[in-house]
């Protein structure tokens, strides 16, 4: 059964906003934002110590159109939804779940793969013989338990997890295409998901492959007006990846299209195996990387079919980007981001620095590459309809104990502003 929430207000906001008429006849300057708020459960470390604080920022942005990725549950949606209505009475977002369909489901070569029929973590004995799959699932999760349970039943965080039981795991993660799903579907469940319920899942589930329970992570906030809202469900492993996409009525009646999304991670750790079955037959970061380029791909087809040559915003988190060595600046995805600006010129001012937005020296990530992966892009508008570009939500806010002061997220937000005619 596939469940559908669409939020729109019904109120339309004609006072203070960050918008402006421009001196070129009716053309309006329409501010628009991306940030991912890793709200991901133990993915990102203090989610609880910063979830009120991201409301309250969101709430409180000097901005028009916002896009939000990451906000993985539904409550946190509508945290964040609630908290913001004040400045953006305009919201979109949907719920979807384990079983909800893809929309446009065809691989490289135009074909939809099977659907699984069985089980991550069957009861069927490993190809080495002597114990089940089952088996190795629970030596690994019962690691987990020792080693990583807080009181309530939960893993402490997945970097304990990761820590302390990888000999656990490595059974599922060297062997068969079968036993790494298995991994996949504890690897999936360790953010959220009570310990003790993950082997029951696994076991019993066919669909439970997603995190989050098949929940998506996007959302879009409004200063103005919003109809035609879509859900566009895409192919995804380990998360469920959709292309929100609603129009936005400006003060000057002219319309904007947004498309709100979040791409695929490429991985190039062994341990995220690409489980999926859109790697084009790669696998590891190979893997990761072609269905990152597949989703693309649909990307570019979604907008070309529901806006033309309209104006349309296309933002959020690609896990794409190039290098740029002088600032620091690691590659990551950079063919998935230049078949994208092939089509759609960057919403960046002329005069703007690039700047990582995932970056070492956040102390929420764990990565030792910086990167500049969140864009914002355009369809129907040249390059020059952006009048400027900063980095966003940068600063280290959040009390996490004692002295210490992490930033809202692991990422830094974009934002653009966008002259419209």
């Amino acid at each position: 059964m596939r469940f559908l929430r669409v939020f729109l207000g019904t109120l339309l906001l004609l006072g203070a906003c960050s918008s402006s008429s421009s001196d070129e006849g009716d053309a309006v300057d329409v501010t628009i934002d991306t940030f991912n708020v890793a709200l991901a459960g133990r993915f990102i470390p203090y989610e609880a110590e910063r979830r009120q604080p991201l409301a309250d920022a969101i709430a409180e942005v000097d901005s028009d159109i916002v896009c939000l990725q990451e906000v993985w549950t539904q409550a946190d949606k509508e945290l964040i939804r609630d908290m913001a209505v004040g400045n953006f009475p305009y919201s979109v977002l949907f719920e979807t779940a384990l079983d909800t369909p893809v929309n446009d489901d065809t691989d490289q070569m135009g074909e939809v793969p099977p659907t699984p029929t069985t089980v991550p973590c069957p009861d069927t004995e490993a190809p080495e013989g002597g114990v089940t799959i089952a088996d190795q699932m629970n030596t690994a999760v019962d690691c987990v338990v020792e080693f990583c349970s807080t009181d309530d039943g939960y893993t402490e965080s997945t970097s304990c997890a990761g820590k302390n039981c990888t000999l656990d795991v490595l059974p599922l993660l060297n062997g068969d295409a079968q036993q790494q799903r298995c991994y996949a579907c504890i690897a999936t469940q360790l953010p959220t998901s009570k310990l003790a319920d993950i082997g029951t899942n696994c076991t019993t589930v066919v669909d439970q492959d997603l995190a989050f329970e098949g929940q998506n992570g996007v959302m879009i906030l409004s200063r103005y007006p919003l109809s035609n809202a879509e859900n566009w469900v895409i192919p995804g492993t380990w998360n469920q990846r959709v292309i929100i996409r609603a129009t936005a009525t400006l003060p000057n009646e002219a319309t904007l299209d947004m498309y709100c999304n979040h791409l695929t991670p490429i991985f190039d750790d062994l341990t995220y195996p690409y489980t999926g079955q859109y790697g084009n037959d790669n696998l590891g970061a190979a893997g990761w990387e072609s269905e990152q380029y597949l989703q693309a791909q649909k990307l570019i087809a979604f907008v070309q079919d529901r806006s033309g040559d309209s104006p349309a915003v296309i933002l959020g988190d690609l896990n794409a980007g190039r290098a740029y060595p002088a600032q620091d600046i690691s590659e990551e995805g950079a063919d998935t981001l230049s078949l994208l600006e092939a089509t759609f010129p960057a919403a960046l001012a002329s005069d703007y620095e690039p700047l990582c937005t995932f970056c070492a020296d956040n102390p929420l990530t764990d990565t030792a590459s910086s990167v500049w992966i969140d864009h914002i892009l355009l369809n129907g508008l040249t390059s020059d309809a952006t009048q400027s570009t900063v980095r966003t939500f940068d600063d280290a806010v959040v009390p996490v104990g004692g002295d210490e002061l992490v930033p809202l997220s692991d990422h830094y937000g974009l934002r653009s502003v966008i002259r419209v005619p």
